[in-house]
């Protein structure tokens, strides 16, 4: 018997490569859960991201899915804070801007991470208000840690998915293909349209004015009005400031 042990050589050194679907589920669990193990291990997201296209070969990334290096680099701080005040039950003081407000300093008291693509929230205890309330952290500016120790509440749940309610929402051409991804239904000439299930309106009204006029709430009516007056309140918010810096 004779064993040629190159008769396989080329293909064993070469790099294993990715099929199209490996790739993209891939990027999506690097999206997913990519930026708290960079914040735990102190490592970050880019150079897990370039180990593994070292390995793998490089793979496409959306664009409607990829932080700016900057931001993922804030995002990353800012879950290193969260995690740590979850695991020391300590209060945080943040900066925070919600759609159509002025930006506002609070102390919270975190509880949970949540990761829904493509946003992070923290689901807290709001001192500053006096109630629960879930928090995005890309509309932070900054989060401090305090010295200050809570007890965590047993029975608080995330606002946004207490007495849940439902939207029909239409989303144009611009937005459809990502949200697609997201179970969204595809229409005719590029439109999607997805039934979105909430708790908090806050939510809902910050996640639909968040697409800048790419989303459009059909139904429930009422849901309607809301964001109408809100995005009627952030535009007259947006002219004062322009004509404060023009």
């Amino acid at each position: 018997m004779q064993i040629d042990k190159e008769l396989f050589g080329d293909a064993f050194r070469r790099p294993p490569r990715l099929t199209p679907l490996e790739a993209r589920a891939i990027r999506l669990a690097l999206e997913f859960v990519g930026p708290m193990i960079a914040a735990e291990a102190q490592t970050p997201l880019e150079r897990v991201r370039g180990k593994l296209e070292e390995t793998f070969g490089g793979f496409e990334r959306e664009e409607a899915a990829a932080p700016e290096p900057d931001e993922g680099s804030r995002e990353e701080a800012l879950i290193r804070t969260f995690s740590q005040a979850i695991r020391e039950r300590r209060a945080v003081e943040i900066e925070y801007v919600a759609v159509g407000e002025e930006k506002s300093v609070r102390v919270i008291e975190p509880h949970a991470l949540e990761r829904e693509l493509p946003w992070w929230y923290v689901h807290s205890w709001d001192r500053s208000r006096e109630g629960e309330r879930s928090f995005r952290l890309d509309r932070m500016h900054s989060a401090k840690l305090l010295d200050e120790r809570f007890e965590t509440k047993p029975g608080l749940e995330p606002r946004k998915l207490r007495d849940v309610r439902s939207a029909r929402v239409l989303f144009d051409p611009e937005v459809a293909r990502w949200r697609e991804e997201r179970g969204a239904t595809p229409l005719a000439r590029g439109y999607a349209l997805e039934q979105l299930a909430f708790g908090s309106t806050d939510w809902i009204v910050g996640e639909v004015l968040s697409h800048r006029g790419h989303a459009e709430v059909l139904e429930p009516a009422d849901l309607r009005t809301e964001i109408a007056a809100r995005a009627t309140k952030l535009r007259e918010a947006l002219t004062k400031k322009a004509a404060r810096t023009g």
